[in-house]
């Protein structure tokens, strides 16, 4: 017999009349809104930046740094010291100055960055500040990395994504098909179903946090806007109209009709990159173009929040810069080019079984890419893939992994693309002048054509690695292509022998389908019904450096579409229609 509710009590009352209802559905949360654009970014550290104070006390020297200190080393007129727990480097020395206290001059080197898998050396100069103190500032290479998520909606409801990042173009290694929603699990997988990346979405703070396993871990991804960096140029903003430059950095400026240029198609190739469409991750993705006539400066634009300030990238665009390294060497008499690879490397007592063909390597050998080592980029079973030597870890001295390479051609017989060989060039650069890569590029390159803003990459045994990687300023890159134009000099000041701009550019071998010289690649123009020679230097991502001897010209073009053919564009499409075609004629 059932019992009245007065008599269970109220808690059983509560509990029979819940007994008696009938059993509700749980209502799922509705799945987020993901489409639309995010916006991810992380700064790496911790960063050691900011005053380095360097000083003698009765106990020895010390160095001081973002609250670290260390004992320094110093011998005659070097400096050195490393931070505790490796989390900095200085490599320096004392410069004696007529009548006045001595500066010291030197590298920074920050530990391995997330952005570029590599120690990084950037220039610093310490003053003196009182007695026994010298002072300066350290800024490293900023390690960070962008990454912007597009999530859209196909006609039958599955959500489908791209990634980009102007870093690395790390997208590239996960192509998203779907983006699959279960509750606040998001995954996102590739065409054949496999999942490529995983991540959890906040609806309190609309946040969508995806783990990167390869790349830093876990980045937050909020909601981006008109305005973000993912844009050439924010969304909205009229219509492009032309500027010149602004002076400074080394430059002489001037308007595009005072050198014999037509402002139209410069200003409508800017209006072209500030609004590219950036509908998938294949789209051009420019970060700045700069063109010099005559040796003046008349466009300068920059794109997805890039500044001239800034530190880029030229990826293999920096191996004409060791092969400029070697000609500046050469007109001071530091070195030739005949000189013996071996010879040189192993302090004149190579192994006594080197292979005969060894022997003969010279060291324009290395500038031509025609060692005859087994040495190729393009092939992944080459014993001297640049690839393979970076990421075995048995050998951290890469200039002693490529002189073990076996021989497979007579040196001289055989072009083969290999950053080992220009990295090696680099080496015996360092062997014959005593200095260590970064600095000799300090000292006799960036000082006299005022660039001293950098980040050297470095290989695992602390040298400098010649075969690419190098950080510069988009306007003191261009300074290259000018030097080359003006027979070797900068501002009236030789740094190459007369004639070593033109033996460097003109081809002297063919690989693939283009002519290499010293380091530089030889290609030509179509201008007015005829062709017109040009060399560069070329980088991974669409960094380039081209250069138009006949029409004094030169352009910078620096990108972000990494490991993709559309890097290309800019220059066999950009250039010729937009900046050689504004060359007027007689000009």
């Amino acid at each position: 017999m059932r019992r009245p509710a007065a008599a269970l009590g109220l808690v059983g009352a509560v509990a029979l009349f819940a007994a008696a209802r009938p059993a509700r559905t749980p209502v799922p949360a509705p799945p987020p809104e993901l489409e639309g654009l995010w916006a991810a970014h992380r700064r790496f550290g911790p960063d050691v930046a900011g005053s380095l104070a360097l000083r003698r006390t009765d106990g020895g020297w010390r160095a001081e740094i973002g609250g670290y200190s260390a004992a320094v080393d110093v011998h005659g007129d070097t400096v050195h010291f490393v931070l505790p727990e490796s989390r900095g480097e200085f490599r320096g020395r004392f410069e004696n100055r007529a009548g006045e206290p001595p500066l010291v001059r030197g590298h920074w080197i920050q530990p391995r960055t997330m952005r570029s898998f590599a120690r990084m050396a950037t220039p610093v100069t310490l003053a003196p500040e009182g007695a026994e103190r010298w002072t300066g500032a350290v800024t490293p290479l900023a390690d960070e990395l962008h990454f912007y998520l597009v999530v859209r909606r196909r006609e039958d409801g599955t959500l489908s994504a791209f990634l980009r990042n102007p870093e690395a173009n790390i997208g590239r290694f996960y192509p998203i098909d779907r983006v699959l929603v279960d509750g606040d699990a998001v995954a996102f997988r590739d065409s054949a179903g496999r999942t490529r990346l995983e991540g959890r979405y906040d609806p309190e703070f609309d946040r969508l946090s995806v783990y990167f396993p390869l790349n830093g871990g876990t980045f937050d991804f909020e909601r981006a806007d008109d305005a973000s960096r993912f844009y050439p140029r924010p969304l909205g903003d009229p219509p492009y109209a032309y500027r010149q430059p602004p002076p400074g950095g080394d430059w002489d400026v001037a308007r595009p009709e005072d050198v014999g240029m037509s402002t139209g198609p410069l200003v409508e190739m800017v209006r072209m990159l500030a609004t590219m469409p950036m509908d998938a991750i294949d789209s051009p993705d420019i970060h700045g173009i700069l063109v010099a006539r005559h040796g003046k400066l008349v466009l300068e634009e920059y794109f997805h929040g890039y500044t001239r300030d800034d530190l880029h990238g030229t990826r293999s665009a920096s191996k004409s810069v060791t092969t400029t390294l070697v000609g500046v060497a050469a007109y001071e008499g530091t070195l030739g080019l005949d000189a013996p690879v071996y010879e040189t490397m192993y302090d004149g007592a190579p192994p006594r079984d080197l292979d005969p063909r060894a022997r003969r390597m010279t060291l324009e050998h290395l500038i031509t890419m025609t060692p005859g080592l087994a040495c190729d980029d393009s092939d992944l079973d080459s014993p001297g893939n640049e690839d393979r030597m970076q990421s075995q870890e048995e050998q951290p001295d890469w200039l002693r992994y490529t002189l073990e390479l076996p021989m497979t051609h007579e040196p001289g017989e055989h072009a083969a693309y290999c950053s080992a060989s220009q990295n090696l060039a680099g080496g015996m650069l360092s062997r014959l002048s005593g200095e260590w890569l970064p600095e000799y590029y300090r000292d006799h390159f960036t000082g006299p054509v005022d660039a001293e803003s950098y980040a050297m990459n470095l290989a695992p045994d602390g040298a400098g690695y010649g075969g690419g990687g190098l950080y510069v300023r988009p306007r003191d890159f261009l300074k290259l292509g000018q030097l080359y134009l003006n027979d070797g000099t900068w501002r009236g000041r030789h740094l190459l022998d007369s004639g070593w701009a033109a033996n460097a550019t003109r081809a002297h071998y063919q690989i693939g389908d283009e002519g290499y010289g010293y380091g530089w690649w030889v290609f030509s123009y179509p201008w007015r019904g005829r062709e017109l020679s040009a060399f560069y230097a070329g980088g991974n991502g669409g960094q380039y450096l081209i250069v138009v001897p006949e029409l004094d010209l030169a352009v910078a073009i620096f990108g972000g579409n990494y490991n993709q053919r559309v890097m290309h564009v800019p220059k066999y499409e950009y250039v010729p229609k937009y900046v050689v075609a504004a060359v007027l004629p007689g000009t």
